[in-house]
C-alpha cells in the first residue's frame, strides 16, 4: 500500500510501491497508516481552528449561515425538529445561524414569518421584527443552579438537583420564559418573549440586519460622557421597576447582561413620543431571576447593584453608593390619596404569592394587571430624584 514518506526537509508525497522501489531519490522514511491518519486529523483540526465561520464562540457578530453539526450540545436533532415545527407553524421563516454563544446557551437569528400573530404568544406581537432563538445547552453547569429554583413558589416541591439532566435544562428555560413574561408585562425593558418549548426560547431579536445589539461593555463611549450617566439612570430605573412591578430580582445583572438598542425595539408604543433613535438599556438572561420574597433575594440584589456600580464607576461618572442605591430600589411608591380596601388587600397578598397565582401568570393575561398598575408609581418623579441626587453628589465631589 502507498504510504506517506518523510525526509529531513519536510513532507514528501512520494510512495513506496509493491516492489519496494522508492519514487524519489531523496532519503525517505515510511510512516505507518495509523500515524498518517493521526497526522491528517491534526492538520484538519488546526485548519478548523484557523478558519472562523461567522462569529467566534465567545464573540459577537452577524448571523452566520449554519447548516452543520451540533454546537456545544445545543443544536441536536430534537432542537432542529422544534425549529422546523416553528417554521411550519408560521412563527419564523427560517433560522440563519449563531449570533451569540455563552456557557449555558446559544442564540440564533431567525426571520419572523408574516403569519406571526397574537395566537403565537401571550403578548401582542406581530411579524415586523426578527426573532432570537435561544437554545439552552444540555450541559452539567445547570446542576449548581438549584439555589435559584428550590425556593421559588412556582416550582414548589420540585428539587432541582434531583431532576434529570434534561429536565433541569427545560425547567431553566421555562423559568426564564416566565420571568420574561412578568418583566415585559411590568413595563421592564426586556426582549419580548414569544414562545417556549422544551429547551428552546423564542423572543424578539434586538439588533439590526442580523447584528445583535451591543452589550453595555461593548459601547465605544468616551469615559466621563453624560451618556454613561443616562445609561446608569436607565439601569437603576429598570432594576427598580423589575423589583416593584414584576416583583423580581434579576440576580445576575452586570455589563454582560445589559444590552443597548433603539427604544423602538423595546417599546413599540413609545417610539412616537421618544423617537426611535433614542437608546435604551435592555435587561437579558432571566433564568436565575427570583421573586423578591425569595430568602436570598436581597443578597442577590446587593450583588447586582455592586457590579453595576463597579462598572459605571470605571467610566468616570458619579454613582450612588451601594447602600443608597439599594434604598432607592426598594423604596415603596408614595401613595398620596390612600388605597381602597380592594387595593389594600391586593398589596397585602403580593408579599405571599400562592403557587396558583404564579401558574396563572403564563396562561391568564388579566392576572398580571395589578403587577404594574401600582398606586403611586411615578417614573418621572423617581427619575428626577435620581438625576438630582447624582448632580448633588457630583457637585460635592468637586468641592
Amino acid at each position: 500500500a502507498d504510504r506517506l514518506l518523510l525526509n529531513s526537509g519536510g513532507i514528501n508525497m512520494g510512495a513506496v510501491g509493491s516492489g519496494g522501489k522508492k519514487s524519489s531519490t531523496a532519503k525517505l522514511t515510511s510512516v505507518s497508516d495509523a500515524a498518517y491518519s493521526s497526522f491528517t486529523k491534526s492538520v484538519k483540526k488546526a485548519m478548523k481552528r484557523s478558519v472562523v465561520k461567522g462569529v467566534e464562540r465567545s464573540g459577537t457578530g452577524r448571523a452566520e449561515n449554519m447548516n452543520e453539526k451540533t454546537r456545544g450540545g445545543a443544536m441536536d436533532g430534537n432542537v432542529r425538529l422544534l425549529i422546523t415545527r416553528a417554521i411550519n407553524n408560521g412563527l419564523i421563516r427560517h433560522c440563519n445561524g449563531v449570533v451569540k454563544e455563552g456557557k449555558e446557551a446559544i442564540v440564533y437569528h431567525a426571520e419572523a414569518s408574516n403569519d406571526l400573530n397574537d395566537s403565537s404568544s401571550v403578548n401582542n406581537v406581530n411579524g415586523d421584527f426578527d426573532v432570537a432563538v435561544k437554545v439552552f445547552k444540555r450541559i452539567q453547569e445547570f446542576k449548581g443552579r438549584g439555589e435559584y429554583m428550590d425556593n421559588d413558589p412556582r416550582y414548589h416541591g420540585k428539587k432541582f438537583r434531583n431532576a434529570a439532566k434534561r429536565e433541569q435544562v427545560e425547567l431553566w428555560a421555562e423559568k426564564e420564559y416566565r420571568n420574561l413574561i412578568r418583566a415585559s408585562r411590568g413595563g421592564v425593558p426586556v426582549p419580548l418573549p414569544i414562545m417556549h418549548k422544551e429547551n428552546v426560547l423564542f423572543m424578539r431579536f434586538l439588533g439590526e440586519n442580523g447584528w445583535p445589539a451591543p452589550q453595555l461593555r461593548e459601547l465605544d463611549i468616551k469615559r466621563g460622557s453624560k451618556k454613561w450617566t443616562v445609561l446608569y439612570c436607565q439601569t437603576c430605573m429598570a432594576i427598580r421597576r423589575l423589583y416593584h412591578c414584576a416583583r423580581l430580582v434579576h440576580a445576575d445583572i452586570s455589563e454582560y447582561n445589559v444590552l443597548v438598542c433603539p427604544m423602538s425595539q423595546v417599546f413599540d408604543d413609545r417610539q412616537d413620543d421618544n423617537g426611535s433613535e433614542e437608546l435604551q438599556i435592555v435587561l437579558i438572561d432571566f433564568g436565575q431571576a427570583v421573586e423578591r420574597n425569595h430568602p436570598s433575594a436581597m443578597k442577590y440584589l446587593r450583588r447586582d447593584l455592586s457590579l453595576i456600580r463597579s462598572f459605571f464607576s470605571k467610566q468616570y461618572i458619579t454613582t450612588l453608593t451601594d447602600e443608597e442605591c439599594e434604598e432607592f430600589i426598594v423604596k415603596e411608591p408614595v401613595v398620596e390619596d390612600g388605597l381602597t380596601e380592594d387595593e389594600e388587600e391586593i398589596c397585602a397578598s403580593t408579599d405571599d404569592l400562592s403557587e396558583k397565582v404564579n401558574n396563572e401568570l403564563v396562561s391568564k393575561e388579566g392576572v398580571t394587571e395589578w403587577r404594574h398598575d401600582i398606586k403611586g408609581w411615578d417614573v418621572e418623579k423617581d427619575l428626577a430624584w435620581l438625576e438630582e441626587r447624582l448632580a448633588h453628589l457630583k457637585k460635592s465631589d468637586r468641592i
